[in-house]
């Protein structure tokens, strides 16, 4: 990975940006070809936020179009639709604050209709999941507005369509001898534990 840094340009002491979903492994693999070499900043991959936030907004949806839904639809309608714009800023910590309203609110729906605190149920489920995202990787979030528009990239969404591509056509039903879904995801998993040094030699002697 060192070598494959300085085919690209890289120099000791260069900052080193790395995008990710979160998962600590890929982060830590550059961290290590470095050896301390250089600073590393890791940013939370902006796709995998976006995603997130749909999945509330669209959890908001179905509960205010619920038939039995008595309340004021723009009380969630307009909180959930501002996530986005507040993150892509670089506002998080306004984002969590809408995040816990909206949490509030739907606890205050627990005496309406079973089809309502179902619905009102999932708004939370999902705020809740995009709350503990955000707060697991605060340091890794900035103003994506300013990267895109300086032109620096935001998502990882080029590098995770070309490994999509390769997985496809390892598990292609045309294939004899193609992965199943759980064989897959066990390569993925242990190829990622090699490349951050959570899987090495001396380790697996510990194992047995």
């Amino acid at each position: 990975m060192r070598d494959e840094l300085s085919d690209f340009g890289w120099k000791p002491g260069r900052l080193l940006t790395v995008i990710s979903d979160g998962e600590p492994a890929l982060p830590n693999l550059i961290r290590n070809a470095t050896n301390g070499d250089a600073p590393v900043k890791h940013i939370l991959d902006w796709w995998h936020i976006s995603m997130r936030v749909q999945h509330v907004e669209a959890a908001v949806q179905g509960l205010v179009q619920t038939q039995s839904f008595a309340g004021n639809p723009v009380l969630f309608q307009r909180p959930a639709k501002s996530l986005r714009w507040w993150l892509w800023h670089g506002r998080a910590r306004v984002a969590e604050t809408y995040l816990k309203g909206l949490m509030h609110d739907c606890a205050r729906l627990a005496e309406e209709p079973l089809a309502v605190r179902t619905a009102a149920a999932r708004v939370q489920v999902r705020c809740e999941t995009l709350y503990t995202y955000l707060a697991n990787n605060m340091e890794s979030l900035v103003d994506y507005g300013r990267r895109y528009r300086k032109g620096l990239p935001i998502s990882s969404s080029r590098a995770e369509g070309s490994v999509d591509d390769i997985a496809n056509s390892r598990m292609g039903k045309r294939r004899r001898m193609r992965w199943s879904p759980k064989g897959a995801h066990r390569v993925a998993i242990t190829r990622a534990a090699v490349l951050d040094g959570r899987l090495t030699v001396a380790n697996s002697k510990r194992a047995t």
